[in-house]
């Protein structure tokens, strides 16, 4: 033991010179890694939304219960739209109207023929004559764009601007 203690006196110096040194570089280790754990905490915090208690599992197990949800609430609007697609197949998309003077001594053309078609051409045809005396209103039915009634040459006006005119296209040369 007495050599040991020997060569420590004997070194004194250097050893305590070295110790310093070592001491350094423990200190300069001791601050770069503070400064990573403080990087890392701030990423676990914006993780984590400042949320206390809460560790990153039960965070993540949250973010999964809510993708799931969304992902069913998804699955219900697309089957929401094919439904509303399927409907609208079968809505008036199409219209076309000629207003005309059905007899001569009445003016204005207050007679009219409307013809309303969904996507495949479906509907029908409203016509409405107007005399002074009356006033009648009749419909014919359409059936892939052809009727099983005879037709008057303002009722076949309609239905062609029907078929080749959409509803809103309509609306704009109507206002």
């Amino acid at each position: 033991m007495e050599h040991i203690l020997k060569i420590i006196r004997e070194n004194l110096e250097i050893i305590v010179f070295y110790s310093g040194v070592i001491s350094m570089l423990l200190l300069i280790i001791i601050c770069v890694q503070s400064a990573k754990i403080s990087k890392l905490k701030k990423k676990y915090e914006t993780l984590s939304n400042n949320i206390e208690g809460k560790s990153i599992e039960d965070i993540i197990y949250e973010y999964y219960k809510k993708i799931d949800n969304l992902d069913i609430r998804m699955n219900k609007m697309d089957t929401l739209v094919e439904k509303i697609q399927e409907k609208l197949l079968y809505s008036i998309q199409k219209v076309g109207m000629v207003q005309y003077n059905a007899f001569d001594d009445v003016g204005g053309s207050l007679s009219f023929s409307i013809a309303l078609l969904d996507e495949q051409n479906n509907g029908f045809i409203l016509t409405s004559i107007y005399s002074r005396s009356n006033n009648v209103i009749y419909g014919k039915p359409i059936k892939k764009g052809k009727s099983s009634h005879t037709l008057s040459a303002e009722e076949i006006q309609a239905l062609d601007r029907a078929k080749n005119k959409s509803l809103d296209e309509y609306t704009k040369i109507a206002l």
